[in-house]
């Protein structure tokens, strides 16, 4: 069956509420062509790896797709691709290949150039990822010297849930958008998250790509509910926090990642509800879009001095 047949039959089964009909994602030449002069540059990145434990498993593909955007969130060209194997000097787990299609024999003795990851992300402004937090600690760990860069994440940075998008996950997403593609490949998963971001939100009509600017590049706070009693959990639990660890100092705790304006209301709950006092002892982080999701304890504690000494006043009352 010709295309255009192909098209006309996929046009009728979307007018009946039937039927929902997808395509499969074709690379387009151009998003926009407005000729702006305040144009970055991007990347999205996308890793896959032995498994998901970046201090036991490595990275086994990079794949990285630059594109030129402006900061009101509009995406216009796709640029230069890079792509590379890397062998982890492990067999891949039966079910990694099942995933991702990559075997032992296509890996061997393949390496990927620190030299060439530095010099492809040199003019970059924002690297992101779907799923950061795992993309950037692969990433850290195979190439230590490359110079560090802003990271946002199209899974974090956007408040899918608020548009009617149950799931997270890249492809779910693609489907929500009416298109499909061959997934777990990474340069094809870079291409389809561009392809996400230069949509509009289905509920509120905002570009994905200027929610996720507006909310990547936001200084953060990460509140620590240290020696919080054990009978406040549930409280915790319920308002979002998670128990993890600090990184730089090794602790476990309650945990909340907050924008700056909303740290003074956080600091008031706790004070309220969960120490009982006037006065406030917990720890935090502050970090912003290059330190955020990295695992090398890139916190400058000097760089934020200021926000710093506000947060400690707000918690003594």
């Amino acid at each position: 069956m010709k295309t255009h047949d192909l098209k006309k039959l996929a046009a009728i089964l979307s007018e009946s509420d039937q039927y929902r009909v997808t395509e499969k994602y074709q690379k387009p030449e151009f998003y926009n062509t407005d000729d702006a002069s305040n144009k970055l540059i991007g990347v999205f990145l996308d890793i896959e790896a032995t498994g998901l434990s970046h201090s036991n498993d490595k990275l086994i593909e990079l794949g990285m797709v630059k594109f030129e955007y402006t900061e009101d969130g509009p995406i216009f060209r796709l640029l230069d691709e890079f792509s590379g194997y890397q062998d982890p000097n492990i067999p891949i787990p039966e079910y990694i290949t099942k995933l991702t299609g990559i075997t032992d024999e296509a890996v061997r003795s393949r390496q990927i150039s620190e030299v060439e990851v530095a010099e492809y992300l040199q003019n970059v402004d924002l690297i992101i990822a779907h799923n950061a937090q795992f993309d950037r600690a692969f990433f850290e760990m195979t190439f230590p010297s490359v110079p560090a860069k802003a990271w946002g994440c199209s899974m974090y940075d956007v408040n899918w849930s608020v548009e009617d998008i149950s799931s997270h996950k890249l492809e779910y997403i693609a489907y929500k958008y009416g298109f499909f593609y061959e997934g777990h490949r990474a340069v094809i998963d870079c291409l389809a998250g561009i392809h996400i971001l230069a949509q509009s939100l289905l509920n509120s009509q905002e570009l994905v790509l200027k929610q996720l600017l507006t909310n990547a590049l936001a200084v953060r706070f990460k509140l620590y509910a240290t020696n919080s009693p054990y009978e406040s959990k549930d409280l915790l639990k319920a308002r979002g926090y998670r128990w993890s660890m600090n990184q730089n100092y090794k602790y476990r705790a309650w945990s909340i990642e907050l924008t700056e304006d909303k740290v003074a209301e956080e600091i008031n709950y706790l004070r309220s509800n969960v120490y009982g006092g006037s006065s406030v002892n917990i720890r935090v982080e502050i970090f912003d879009a290059y330190s955020r999701f990295s695992n090398n304890g890139q916190h400058d504690p000097l760089k934020y001095r200021d926000k710093l000494d506000r947060f400690q006043t707000l918690c003594l009352g």
